[in-house]
């Protein structure tokens, strides 16, 4: 379908709008064009631009498959992931992973590029601009108002068939009073990530140099060592954000949790200089409702937890793929309810599993390394994997909620 223009109100028409072009807003809007909607994507930082996040899941290898971009991540020369290995405790215990599907470690400025211009090629028109207001008519989202980079700076009137929040941590639906109030998760939401890159850090010999590094300690003190070049790695300390205040900022943080975590860390990046110190707190949070009449939120946009298991891009691009699905069916028989609900259990269900198995882990470290590699090894690649939406069919998931007594985890911030 093609959008149209309104010559007198200069208003236009798309089947749906999405705010924000991150990889849950790129992958929508590819599967929305794939499907011949009318799609514009509104995103108001310029492409490329930094972002951490950069360990992909073999589920998203499935994703980049179906959108034909293996070729692309090979031309990229993205590091190739083989899995994921934990060191535990004054590196005395370890246990590896393997990846579902072959998938990659990214530059997320390159990557994120990569799933825009997709979006683009199948048929999205992708505008430069900040989002300003939503339109509504009664309790439905008909469209939205925003500013236009550039010199004209007259505020633009698009409606929509569908508003589709993918404006990640921004959760700007939320902000808008449109979707639920923003909500912190009681056990995850007091922590603080520190990270950086390094140039020349120690590797493990062979193919097992290229996979991702866990490291832990006490307690939610944990560090992640990405390699997303063939001489630069991403380093990442998280920690309670007491522990920040006690060191007294970032790069006091990141010093010390270089020191402190884990000494197999330490070794990898001993006396090597590092890039700029950026850091990110509070990121553990949740929005209910996430869908609405006209409207819904994928992936960040609402809902985000401790990214140990690198969950965050994977989750954002199934969500969008399964929001396609339940966009399309809702335009085609007009029934919102039903297929935007369908979204919803689709969506608690992973994001519910994920929050579950990090907590299980940080709980129960020592029996998660132990099962891994036993009798449960098989569920648990799946569900490192990212392959969480079918929790009912792994005994493990069960296991882990059986011995967590699974408590309500989520409380008004």
């Amino acid at each position: 379908m093609l959008n149209t223009v309104n010559s007198k109100t200069s208003e236009e028409y798309f089947d749906v709008v999405i705010i924000g072009c991150g990889v849950s807003g790129s992958t929508l809007g590819s599967y929305l064009a794939k499907a011949g909607l009318s799609v514009l994507a509104i995103e108001k930082e310029s492409f490329p631009r930094y972002h951490v996040g950069e360990s992909l899941t073999g589920m998203v290898g499935t994703i980049l498959a179906e959108l034909g971009l293996e070729a692309e991540m090979s031309q990229h020369q993205f590091v190739p992931k083989g899995g994921v290995k934990v060191l535990g405790k004054g590196a005395k215990s370890e246990f590896f992973v393997p990846v579902l599907r072959p998938t990659w470690q990214v530059r997320r400025e390159e990557f994120d590029q990569i799933l825009l211009d997709k979006a683009i090629e199948l048929g999205v028109e992708h505008r430069y601009g900040k989002v300003k207001e939503v339109l509504t008519e009664g309790d439905r989202v008909v469209g939205v108002k925003y500013i236009p980079r550039g010199e004209d700076k007259t505020i633009k009137t698009v409606r929509a068939k569908v508003v589709a929040d993918a404006s990640g941590q921004s959760t700007f639906l939320s902000r808008q009073k449109i979707a639920g109030r923003r909500r912190n998760y009681d056990t995850f939401k007091k922590q603080v990530a520190v990270f950086t890159q390094f140039k020349g850090a120690i590797r493990d010999p062979g193919a097992m140099g290229d996979n991702t590094f866990l490291f832990h300690s006490q307690l939610y003190h944990w560090a992640w060592f990405i390699p997303v070049s063939p001489d630069t790695v991403s380093v990442g300390i998280v920690v309670p954000t007491s522990k920040m205040a006690e060191c007294g900022g970032k790069k006091e943080t990141l010093e010390w949790g270089l020191e402190n975590i884990n000494p197999d860390l330490k070794r990898r990046v001993e006396n090597l200089p590092y890039e700029t110190v950026r850091t990110n707190s509070n990121y553990s949070y949740s929005v209910d409702p996430f869908v609405g009449n006209g409207w819904l939120c994928v992936g960040d946009a609402h809902r985000f937890c401790d990214p140990i298991f690198s969950f965050g891009v994977s989750l954002g691009m199934i969500e969008a793929k399964q929001a396609s699905i339940a966009i399309t069916k809702a335009l085609s028989d007009n029934n919102y309810t039903e297929h935007f609900q369908e979204y919803v259990t689709f969506c608690n269900r992973g994001q519910d599993a994920a929050q579950d198995l990090i907590l299980y882990f940080w709980q129960y470290p020592t029996f998660f390394g132990y099962q891994a590699k036993s009798t449960l090894r098989k569920d648990i690649v799946h569900l490192l994997g990212g392959d969480i939406h079918q929790v009912e069919d792994f005994p493990a998931m069960k296991m882990m909620r059986k011995a967590l007594n699974k408590k309500e985890l989520v409380t008004s911030a």
